[in-house]
């Protein structure tokens, strides 16, 4: 029986480690921000949140985004929005997916904070 408890601790003190080291990289429960640089080098279906501002509507569910270190096209759906009235240069943070093409790269949205 001692055996049986002492393997079943020794499983569990690695998984504190590692639930210890993912909670500091939440910094306290803020998401972590990809740069439009960085969302580039992603592979197609990455989960990204991003923090900039929407600077054009360029046609049908089609915007531009911009933050420090670039611009990148994002499809956001009418529910995507959330109820919110976003201007241009208003501050918002994205939760998407990239969606990497043959040649391009977007965002799809899949909310809108304000």
């Amino acid at each position: 029986m001692k055996k049986i408890s002492l393997f079943a601790m020794l499983a569990i003190v690695p998984m504190c480690g590692a639930m210890a080291a993912q909670n500091k990289n939440m910094n306290n429960n803020q998401p972590t921000y990809w740069s439009v640089t960085e969302v580039m080098t992603l592979p197609d279906n990455s989960p990204v949140v991003m923090r900039g501002r929407i600077t054009k509507n360029i046609g049908e569910q089609m915007y531009l985004f911009e933050d420090s270190s670039g611009n990148i096209v994002m499809e956001i759906d009418e529910e995507d929005w959330n109820g919110n009235t976003v201007r241009v240069n208003d501050i918002v943070t994205i939760y998407g997916k990239v969606d990497k093409g043959d040649n391009s790269v977007e965002i799809d949205v899949e909310s809108v904070e304000k």
